[in-house]
């Protein structure tokens, strides 16, 4: 890396280039080292600002042989996906900080609440729980989980999101936050869904899902009970989805980040299951599926790009 900032200056010596061809040449770890280094690097030639998931004007630059100018514009994408990456693994914790049960990246853990009900949390996830004589509550702060409700008619069982409420009707469902929406999908009996502005769908059956937010509930979907409760069996099951959503799921489980550069590839269609415990398997067999290549670099980050 000392190297690559070395020969980047516009004040680079002879002296220093020769330096920098013999360290080049005195063992193969070098010039692996160097490659590694320098593929990133020219990686970035073709990252866009929209890449990253940051808005920004003008065009992506093309050009290898950078000016001063373009140098600092592709400093600048480095900086952003380094900042992305530092982001991913930061502020997920924030709400995490406050809960009474909390699974870190890629973990899973069962939960005995006192009531006989359980909940199994899933990766990157926090819940708080709130018991009174009155009713039975659970805050999701963030993640997904799955809820197995003991039954008390006489003391409601309730998980509140951001997006609004879940009343528990029957035994089991799963509950996902993404942003500023959640998902609710129900195995066993049913729910009763409100939300925040008191939009209400008052029985979401058995293999119904439904997404809903501050203001919207939308139309219920029947669903694959199967496939949707892979996660609970530490499974990923993926039928002719885009490569960019099998990515998102999978980042979901990785410690760090995962960005596919470049559109065209983002619509490939992938089919598999994938196992949640290491995402660098899953991520060697799509390297080996489709015409993608996988560029892992320290901290966790992986750059998927056209081969």
């Amino acid at each position: 890396m000392e190297w690559q900032a070395q020969l980047s200056s516009d004040m680079l010596t002879k002296a220093q280039r020769l330096a920098f061809e013999n360290w080049l040449t005195q063992s193969a770890e070098n010039a692996a080292a160097w490659r590694a280094v320098n593929d990133f690097w020219n990686g970035l030639d073709g990252v866009s600002l929209d890449d990253l998931g940051i808005d920004a004007a003008g065009p992506s630059p093309k050009i290898r042989a950078l000016p001063p100018r373009r140098r600092y514009w592709r400093t600048g994408l480095a900086l952003a996906a380094s900042l992305l990456l530092v982001a991913g693994l930061v502020y997920p914790q924030l709400d995490n900080y406050l809960a009474d049960y909390r699974s870190a990246t890629g973990q899973q853990r069962q939960i005995a609440l006192e009531d006989g009900s359980t909940l199994l949390l899933n990766t990157a996830s926090a819940v708080s729980v709130d018991y009174s004589p009155e009713r039975r509550l659970v805050t999701l702060h963030c993640g997904e989980a799955f809820f197995t409700v003991a039954a008390n008619p006489g003391r409601p069982f309730i998980v509140q999101t951001e997006a609004g409420q879940v009343q528990a009707l029957g035994t089991a469902f799963d509950i996902k936050r993404e942003g500023d929406a959640a998902f609710v999908t129900v195995f066993e009996h049913a729910v009763k869904v409100t939300n925040r502005s008191g939009a209400v769908k008052d029985r979401l059956s058995e293999g119904e899902r439904l997404q809903f937010n501050g203001d919207r509930l939308e139309p219920a979907d029947r669903i694959d009970l199967q496939r949707a409760a892979a996660w609970h069996r530490r499974r990923m099951v993926f039928q002719d989805r885009p490569l960019a959503e099998v990515v998102a799921e999978l980042d979901r489980y990785r410690p760090g980040k995962i960005l596919v550069i470049g559109a065209a590839i983002k619509k490939l269609p992938i089919t598999g299951v994938f196992g949640i415990a290491d995402t660098d398997v899953a991520l060697a067999s799509i390297e080996q599926s489709l015409p993608v290549s996988v560029h892992k670099l320290p901290g966790g980050l992986a750059l998927l790009s056209a081969r």
